[in-house]
């Protein structure tokens, strides 16, 4: 059985980080947008490697055709976990080209990659919320603005100084639902309302 509390904790570092490449990118349509604070770099790193190893905990907890698997299960262990490792990764690219001080528009050519991929995401969450009576609706809008977030991105890390605050809206946006996400499944039972 899929232990909804790791998924939660996954969904918790990722709206952290959101909300902390917010503060880290406040004012800096202002200054040269294609560097921001390298103070930054470590928490982000420190967080997107606990969305990795949660995300393979999430999978390994229930291995998709495992022998404990039924259906509902190996579909929320392979999505969430997947899901995690695979958002855990940009963090860790993010958080070491921040360490670094290193040029970030090649994090906006990665970015473009991430929202290629998260449309395949988004798909299979519309699935997943259909059998499972649509529940995890909230998961779906959550991956429609993050699709979002990683063009923006892009554009940010290009000199377009006014995609920052785009992008910061967005991102406390999926902040917001990441937590709502994290403590629905948290809670006894991981009852996700919406």
């Amino acid at each position: 059985m899929v232990s909804t509390e790791i998924v939660g904790l996954g969904l918790i570092g990722f709206s952290v980080n959101c909300l902390m490449v917010v503060f880290n990118t406040i004012g800096i349509e202002k200054k040269d947008t294609d560097k921001l604070g390298g103070g930054w770099g470590l928490a982000h790193l420190s967080l997107g490697a606990m969305m990795v190893l949660v995300g393979v905990a999430t999978f390994m907890n229930d291995p998709v055709g495992g022998v404990t698997s039924t259906p509902a299960t190996a579909a929320i262990s392979g999505f969430f976990g997947i899901a995690l490792v695979f958002y855990g990764f940009f963090w860790v690219f993010l958080g070491a080209s921040l360490v670094r001080g290193a040029d970030l528009r090649p994090i906006g050519h990665v970015s473009i990659g991430f929202a290629i991929v998260d449309l395949w995401f988004l798909n299979s969450s519309l699935k997943f919320s259909a059998a499972n009576g649509g529940k995890y609706v909230s998961l779906t809008i959550l991956l429609v603005v993050l699709t979002v977030v990683f063009f923006v991105l892009y554009a940010g890390v290009h000199g377009k100084a006014v995609a920052f605050k785009v992008n910061a809206v967005l991102l406390i946006i999926l902040a917001l639902l990441g937590f709502y996400l994290a403590f629905s499944l948290i809670y006894p039972g991981g009852y996700v309302p919406f």
